[in-house]
């Protein structure tokens, strides 16, 4: 388990190596430091800010466009967000599949679910047109294969693939988290 101040730690010294790096480009950066700090049930939230902008809480020297670092509880690994991702949350999923490997529930589960209630309640054929009437993409003979290999194996790969495709919109890579170091 990392503690706060291991975590801190770990952002300042990849903000000082950031500052050498821009330094060295000939950029004089400003003095980024950490602002605050909050326990989220997955990582260490550090939130950033200019010195300036603390010492005077002029709105002038605040960083825009940025969301906090993460910091892994469990591996101390260091992970950046942008701030419409951490505004809307939309990097908690993504870090929970991606950084963290959990399984996630989608529209395509939902519908297994719903599809074998329908075969259990009402039969296959009622089941297969809830299905076409989901995924319109799938003629009649990829949806009789589709509802059988649920009751059975799972249903043919590739047919998933059609499924998810329809189901489930693809991630957009501006609401990723960003590792910058792994734990």
């Amino acid at each position: 388990m990392i503690e706060m101040d291991a975590a801190v730690r770990i952002v300042e010294e990849e903000l000082e190596r950031e500052f050498q790096r821009q330094s060295a480009l000939g950029v004089r950066p400003p003095n980024v430091v950490v602002a605050s700090t909050a326990r989220h049930e997955l990582v260490w939230v550090v939130s950033l800010a200019t010195a300036e902008y603390l010492r005077t809480r002029d709105p002038a020297f605040l960083l825009v466009g940025g969301g906090p670092y993460l910091v892994d509880l469990v591996d101390g690994g260091l992970h950046s967000v942008g701030a419409v991702s951490w505004a809307s949350g939309a990097w908690e999923t993504d870090y929970r599949v991606r950084i963290r490997g959990e399984a996630v529930r989608t529209a395509v589960d939902d519908l297994h679910d719903e599809v074998r209630a329908a075969v259990a309640e009402r039969g296959r054929l009622p089941a297969v047109r809830l299905l076409r009437e989901r995924v319109p993409a799938l003629v009649l003979g990829q949806a009789l294969a589709y509802v059988s290999g649920l009751g059975g194996d799972g249903p043919p790969p590739e047919l998933v693939h059609v499924v998810t495709r329809e189901l489930v919109p693809p991630f957009d890579p501006v609401m990723a988290v960003r590792t910058l170091r792994a734990g």
